[in-house]
């Protein structure tokens, strides 16, 4: 019998990047290379958002701006763009902290934290 992991916001933000990946790659708008880069940050930034400690600053900010219901990742429309788009332009300049942290602030002015 396997054993069942518990479900981590850090599981939960790095599903959500993984998705959002996927749509970037099915959706290359014409700019193939761009997609691809794009995708690649934000699985970068799923496998970066794993091995977060369960204090990181980003995942409280996050959980005080109500993005996790149940086991579901939701940063909001806005969250959702910014990933979607994330090194989608020239140049590239950001790491996964910096997605991490924008989302974070993000999230903060949805509630006004």
């Amino acid at each position: 019998m396997g054993t069942i992991l518990p479900v981590t916001k850090q599981i939960l933000v790095a599903e959500f990047l993984r998705a959002q990946a996927a749509w970037r790659l099915a959706r290359a708008d014409g700019a193939p290379v761009r997609a691809a880069r794009c995708a690649a940050a934000l699985l970068d930034t799923a496998a970066y958002a794993a091995a977060l400690t369960e204090d990181d600053e980003d995942l409280a900010a996050l959980a005080r701006g109500g993005c996790f219901r149940g086991s579901v990742f939701d940063p909001g429309a806005r969250g959702i763009t910014i990933a979607r788009s994330w090194q989608f332009g020239d140049p590239p300049h950001a790491g996964p902290r910096d997605l991490l942290t924008t989302l974070a602030v993000v999230a903060g002015r949805r509630v006004g934290v």
